[in-house]
């Protein structure tokens, strides 16, 4: 019992001692506004050396796609065609942040775009430099928040580096229009920054606070993929810290508040796609994403969601496992907190994506937030097992780093240089990926490019450079390809073999979409039909191309993104009247035009801006073909 006895008061005398040194250590961070101990540790010069190191690698990796151009997808609607990020004006900005655009609301990605454009106008170079800062900028962010959470430099630089180099990124790096993800994940990383402060104290803590609320605002204002993150923070709390609950739950309510608000306003903007949640297709979707996040994975642009037709016996057992995974990282909280903090981060960051309601569920740019907590998980595991394992172990632990950068890295450039393919991107996704709209995509591609040659090029004819880099992959092997060479050398463009190539390559677009209407079974893609009409309408098959227009038409109705529907709606009833302007039917082409353009005008588009007047010149012509 005496034994006993001296071992409480031992216990007890400790806890004397630590108290007294703990309140005089919040007596001072309260009197300084202070903390003691930064929450980065090391010099802040040190430290934003390295910063800018991270950031220049990650520009110097993702030069390759400087020159790729606007992308055509997404990127005409959010940068190409936007009026509001045409200079910074007070009805611009006020638009851009109390409207919804683009069946969207992320006003603080629409103000890095009016940036680029104050700066360097409708310059696609520019806009691609943009988005490879802001990737390098959230490279930085990873160095100091690991550092912040392990302490050690050398698992925070492997971390970052990691970070630059994941395959993962390339989607929301080279593609402009998922420059969401980065400005989302650039204002949520020093919002935890500036919560650990908070949590350290002192009399400047309340402004610290402030400052991690309003990042948060500001990040997911970016993109509502971050909305779950304030589940970090409280995760943090918890596990971390060893918080009370109702405190840690309390101070978490602004951040909660204001992600709501922007979630209905977003929800409200956003069309429905049918969807409902469906626990087997969360649980593969999230065993996709544990796989494309350990950097070994296949990237693609477009792939096949899973497939929601299953029983009722598989989803009750996809819903036990969806509870396990999420309930099982806390048999770590114990031994490991930060562990289990960063797994929950993964965890939580891939719920916004994965239960709204898009066909996609899994999709590279969606990890590009969740592989933050990934990268430090990977990086402080295989270094602090090298530590125990000594000087050898530490040194296998480097190695083992470097080559998972090395091959990363490889897979990266890889996967780049499939973006600055001649065919597009489209082309290496059709082999990747079975979804309808890579080939789709691929097709109108090719019909795009084949538009721009020819005696009646549509838009900017295709420049030499685009055009022989182009030649050289479709022709390859081909005979024609050095007389067509030829002709380009001595300066004639639309000659005969330029018309050959230019039927080769609406040929290709047709087999494009053959592919993807053989596949792409109960999917609602009216614009396939639309394409398929323009190839037929070029080969004078207009009986065929009015087949498929009706068929656009008919697909159009089950469209549910409202601005599809209505520009397909519209391109459909003038392509109806070129077909009759070819027939020589001006009465029939009228109506059609006329059609046409009380539509565009009903639904306040300016898809075709010349609309108006064909219109004005077919009442003149269908006028003058009357009086005769």
């Amino acid at each position: 019992m005496g034994k006993s006895k001296n071992i409480k008061q031992k216990k007890l005398s400790r806890h004397k001692t630590v108290a007294p040194a703990k309140i005089k250590l919040q007596a001072k961070e309260r009197k300084t506004g202070v903390a003691s101990t930064p929450i980065i540790p090391g010099t802040w010069q040190t430290n934003a050396i390295i910063f800018l190191l991270l950031m220049v690698a990650t520009v110097v990796l993702y030069v390759g796609d400087l020159r790729l151009g606007f992308f055509a997808v997404d990127d005409p609607q959010y940068v190409v065609e936007n009026p509001w990020i045409r200079g910074l004006t007070f009805e611009n900005l006020r638009h851009i942040l109390t409207t919804p655009y683009f069946a969207n609301y992320s006003p603080v990605h629409l103000l890095s775009y009016l940036l680029d454009y104050v700066f360097a106008g409708p310059n696609a170079f520019a806009f691609h430099l943009s988005s490879n800062l802001w990737g390098g900028l959230v490279a930085g962010f990873v160095f100091l928040l690991a550092f912040a959470l392990t302490g050690s430099r050398l698992v925070a630089v492997a971390a970052a580096a990691l970070f630059i180099v994941h395959p993962a990124h390339v989607e929301a790096i080279a593609w402009i229009s998922s420059r969401k993800d980065l400005v989302a994940a650039a204002f949520a990383l020093p919002s935890l920054l500036a919560y650990l402060r908070y949590r350290q104290g002192g009399s400047a803590a309340r402004r610290w606070y402030v400052a991690s609320v309003l990042l948060f605002l500001f990040a997911v204002a970016g993109k509502l993929s971050v909305a779950t993150f304030p589940g970090v923070l409280l995760a943090y709390d918890l596990f971390v810290e060893r918080r009370p609950l109702s405190r840690s739950l309390w101070d978490k309510v602004p951040f909660v508040l204001g992600a709501a608000i922007i979630a209905l306003v977003v929800t409200s903007a956003q069309p429905s796609m049918g969807h409902r949640p469906n626990a087997y297709v969360l649980s593969a979707a999230l065993l996709q994403n544990f796989w494309l996040l350990t950097g070994f994975g296949q990237y693609v642009i477009y792939r096949l969601p899973p497939n929601a037709t299953v029983g009722i016996g598989l989803e009750f057992v996809s819903a036990l496992f969806l509870l396990t995974v999420f309930a099982a990282p806390l048999l770590l909280a114990r031994h490991w907190p930060v562990v289990t903090v960063l797994i929950y981060w993964i965890l939580l960051a891939l719920i916004p994506a994965q239960v709204l309601s898009f066909s996609h569920p899994v999709t590279d740019r969606y990890l590009f937030f969740p592989s933050v907590g990934a990268v430090i998980l990977i990086a402080w595991g295989l270094i602090s097992a090298g530590k125990r394992l000594g000087r050898r172990g530490l040194i296998a632990a480097a190695a083992i780093l470097a080559a998972i950068g090395v091959l990363w890295g490889r897979a990266t450039l890889a996967y780049v240089a499939e973006w600055r393919d001649p065919r597009s991107v489209w082309y290496a996704a059709t082999s990747k990926s079975s979804d309808p709209a890579t080939a789709q995509n691929l097709g109108s591609y090719y019909l795009g490019v084949a538009d721009r040659l020819g005696p009646k090029p549509m838009g900017s004819p295709l420049s030499d450079a685009e055009a022989r880099s182009l030649a050289a992959v479709v022709w390859s092997g081909d005979p024609r390809l050095p007389a067509l060479l030829a002709e380009w050398s001595a300066g004639q463009r639309a000659g005969p073999i330029e018309r050959e190539f230019q039927s080769a390559l609406r040929s290709l677009a047709w087999n494009a979409f053959e592919r993807s209407l053989s596949v792409k079974g109960t999917r609602v893609m009216p614009g396939l039909y639309y394409n398929r009409s323009l190839v037929l309408f070029n080969r004078g098959d207009f009986a065929g191309a009015r087949r498929e227009l009706q068929a656009t038409l008919d697909e159009s109705t089950r469209e549910g993104f409202a601005p599809v529907r209505q520009q397909l709606t519209v391109y459909s009833h003038a392509q109806l009247g070129a077909i009759a302007i070819k027939e020589g039917d001006y009465r029939e082409a009228l109506r059609w035009y006329r059609m046409a353009d009380e539509e565009q005008t009903r639904f306040g588009g300016k898809w075709i801006p010349d609309l108006n007047a064909t219109r004005k010149r077919l009442e003149t012509m269908a006028g003058s073909s009357s009086d005769r």
